[in-house]
């Protein structure tokens, strides 16, 4: 007999069976008990956590030769045939096969014709989104009045894509990511059925890996099994060519902070899908230390073991909050160019984590801002004093002198020359001069656009590079920059266009200038032909007396 893997062996029957989901199958249940069933219901939620699955249970429920019934026998005609996929009144389509409009005209047709067997039709619509917008058009008359017998059930992991007649017209259903404990629970009831004698954590490390979706834990456990027979390990866990468990993570995180490069570089696993997964899994990591940051050790809705929660929770206050944010920014920032250079993911995760390494790079804009604001300080007053060393790296030595020098010959105040002249009553004091130089090194664009580049390499390298090669600052005011680019590169232009690129540099700017700054960056597209609304050229071209020319 073929092998059944053991994600279509362990598909729930019934409503009961159904893991995590228990606000959408209690509204299903009540609809058919009370008699509220409505003629159109739209199942979303990520992959593999059952909207397929429950589609059918409820097609079962109502053509159930005991119902219509919350509780489907399993065992009659209509649901055995249901099972197998094999019930002529209940009819599944693939959206993503069917997507355009003589598909649905088909569909209207038959609609009118009453069931041939059960007590409904059932139309099982998978993938939805990826209708064609003809095609929901031309659903939308039977959708809003179909005829009594018909019910219709979409399944959809992308609802933002399905156009907004279609989803007035359904009951919203969204199933959730299964949690942990909930997928680790139901892999050893299945280990315990099939007889599998799986060392003590190898469900919780495969609960890990599948994201939240029962169907990858279900695919990945027969993965593990066929691998490595029936008594699987923990260590064996490596052996999946899927991202990294708790423990793994929670050693790329320590290799991040400590700056050790060459021990990150080794610990990042292999494989072609293995970067994706490991950027997910580092994303889900430093939230959840956010999250325990922000609310504190208990905060209830954190995934995690005892364990897991308590270092969880010593990495949010050893890190700190404004940290965390900077590092889960920068990882979201390398999970949009993962997906744009699939070929390269492992690359841009590498470059990503070594960046962060730096422990200068993950510093929190406020404190950079008073770093400077002390720096330029003592510039201004005459004082020169090194800065400290970034964290996380040690103090060098003091010179000798410096160290066997008495306390009181570095502290003493210098007395003035015999002979000195007085000091002004008119010389401002230093903290005035420092104000001064400060509100000077702002008013300078030159060296505002230089500390800008600096900054926004920093946080988003890719658009500094971009504006370093192509870009100008054309007007500066502590109210508003404008950029322009001048011959964009056509690899440059989805960076510089990118919505977040361009607030990443709006923050920037605010932080250097100590308030809100509005950032407008030109192409040459948009100033072509000349902007005779701008003050800016207006003033050049009054002072030098010319012209605006294309």
């Amino acid at each position: 007999m073929a092998y059944e893997v053991l994600a279509r062996k362990y598909r729930p029957e019934t409503f009961r069976d159904v893991t995590g989901q228990e606000v959408v199958t209690g509204t299903l249940q009540r609809a058919i008990e009370t008699d509220r069933v409505a003629h159109a219901y739209l199942l979303c939620g990520p992959r593999g956590t059952g909207k397929t699955t429950t589609a059918r249970i409820f097609a079962k429920a109502l053509n159930c030769e005991q119902g219509p019934t919350a509780d489907p026998c399993g065992v009659c005609d209509a649901c055995t045939a249901i099972a197998r996929g094999a019930f002529p009144d209940v009819i599944e389509i693939d959206a993503a096969s069917n997507t355009g409009v003589d598909s649905v005209r088909e569909l209207r047709e038959e609609a009118n014709y009453r069931p041939m067997q059960g007590r409904a039709k059932v139309y099982i619509i998978d993938e939805v989104h990826q209708l064609s917008k003809s095609a929901f058009n031309a659903l939308l008359k039977t959708l809003e009045e179909p005829p009594a017998h018909v019910k219709f059930i979409f399944a959809t992991t992308e609802p933002h894509k399905v156009i907004e007649t279609v989803l007035s017209r359904c009951q919203v259903l969204k199933l959730s990511t299964l949690s942990q404990e909930e997928i680790t629970g139901r892999l050893d009831q299945i280990f315990e059925r099939e007889s599998i004698r799986a060392e003590a954590g190898v469900s919780a490390g495969i609960a890990a890996r599948a994201r939240g979706g029962m169907r990858d834990a279900l695919t990945l456990a027969d993965q593990l099994l066929a691998l490595v027979g029936d008594a699987p390990t923990v260590a064996d866990l490596e052996k999946l060519s899927t991202g990294a468990d708790h423990a793994q993570l929670t050693e790329i995180v320590r290799l991040v902070v400590a700056g050790d490069r060459p021990g990150l570089l080794r610990a990042l696993p292999q494989g072609e899908s293995a970067a994706e997964e490991v950027c997910a899994g580092l994303l889900q990591h430093l939230r959840l230390a956010l999250v325990l940051a922000h609310c504190g050790a208990d905060a209830p809705f954190v995934e995690a073991d005892p364990d897991a929660r308590r270092e969880l929770a010593d990495l949010g206050s050893r890190l700190g909050a404004d940290r965390l944010e900077v590092m889960l920014e920068e990882l979201i920032l390398a999970r949009e160019r993962m997906a744009l250079l699939r070929s390269d993911a492992h690359a841009v995760l590498e470059v990503a984590l070594l960046g962060l390494a730096r422990a200068e790079a993950t510093l929190p804009l406020a404190e950079l801002v008073q770093r400077l604001a002390a720096l330029e300080a003592r510039l201004a007053s005459g004082v020169v004093v090194p800065a400290p060393p970034p964290a996380g790296r040690p103090q060098a030595a003091a010179p000798p002198a410096a160290r066997t020098a008495p306390p009181a010959a570095r502290t003493a105040p210098q007395q003035p020359a015999p002979n000195a002249a007085p000091p002004s009553p008119s010389a401002p004091p230093a903290a005035d001069r420092a104000i001064t130089a400060n509100r000077a090194a702002r008013s300078s664009a030159a060296e505002a656009w230089s500390s800008f580049l600096v900054e926004l390499k920093q946080r988003a390298a890719s658009m500094a590079e971009a504006l370093e090669r192509s870009g100008e600052l054309v007007d500066f005011t502590p109210e508003r920059v404008v950029i322009r680019i001048g011959r964009l590169r056509e690899s440059d232009r989805p960076i510089v266009l990118e919505r977040r690129n361009q607030q990443i540099c709006q923050r920037v700017f605010s932080g250097l200038l100590g308030g809100d700054v509005e950032v407008r960056i030109e192409t040459a597209e948009q100033t072509r032909g000349g902007n005779a609304d701008d003050d800016f050229t207006n003033t050049v071209k009054n002072v030098f007396e010319g012209r605006l020319e294309d």
